[in-house]
């Protein structure tokens, strides 16, 4: 009998102790049919607009042309039809150019200087360049700017600027002053302003043939 019960005593260790390595399948079990955390996306910085996708803001000369609605229209001293010609007269001719509105012009050239007179209800109107050459010998740019509004695709010109080079150096004759002369064709059509080279000389230009008219 005394031999029995250390032997029961035996048998119910093994019976109920824990063994380490029997409990670790259960843990993995558990760890297994745990759900996986799955780590938050990285955040994403929103992307700045992209500069050349939006319209470019209008300079504020370019927004105060179009709400005043001041425009520019072109003719050409190329598309001129001479007239009349002397050519033993200093070279003498005339030639007459389209224009635009009720205006059209006709370019006078003799001894090596260009003047420009202004047609319009079959009145001639001479614009006394030779005050701004002071002599020298001068040509007109073969493009003639004219300012006015349009509305509804009607246009009616109210200014005029045209480049003039004017030879103020008789040592370098094929380096003149190339200045640009705003004309206004408000009553009698004269010349308002004499714009010297430099930067912004077309702004200026449109400026003053945009302002109020005053002849030089």
């Amino acid at each position: 009998m005394r031999k029995l019960i250390p032997l029961v005593a035996v048998t119910c260790l093994a019976a109920c102790g824990s063994d380490p390595q029997e409990t670790a399948p259960n843990a993995t079990a558990a760890d297994a049919t745990a759900p996986v955390e799955t780590p938050a996306p990285a955040a994403t910085a929103t992307p700045l607009p992209d500069p050349s996708a939006t319209p470019a803001a209008e300079s504020s000369a370019t927004a105060s042309t179009a709400a005043d609605g001041r425009v520019s229209r072109y003719t050409s001293l190329t598309d001129c039809r001479v007239v009349r010609s002397a050519p033993d007269e200093a070279g003498f001719s005339e030639s007459t150019c389209p224009g635009m509105g009720s205006y059209r012009l006709k370019l006078v050239e003799a001894d090596g200087r260009q003047s420009l007179k202004l047609v319009s209800g079959g009145k001639e109107h001479g614009l006394e360049m030779s005050s701004i050459a002071g002599g020298g010998f001068t040509e007109i740019g073969k493009r003639i700017e004219w300012r006015g509004r349009g509305t509804d695709g009607a246009f009616q010109p109210d200014a005029m600027i045209l480049r003039y080079d004017v030879v103020e150096n008789f040592d370098q004759p094929g380096r003149p002053t190339s200045y640009l002369l705003p004309v206004s064709l408000e009553r009698t059509p004269c010349l308002t302003a004499k714009i010297r080279p430099g930067a912004g000389q077309n702004d200026r230009a449109r400026a003053a043939a945009d302002g109020p008219a005053k002849c030089l």
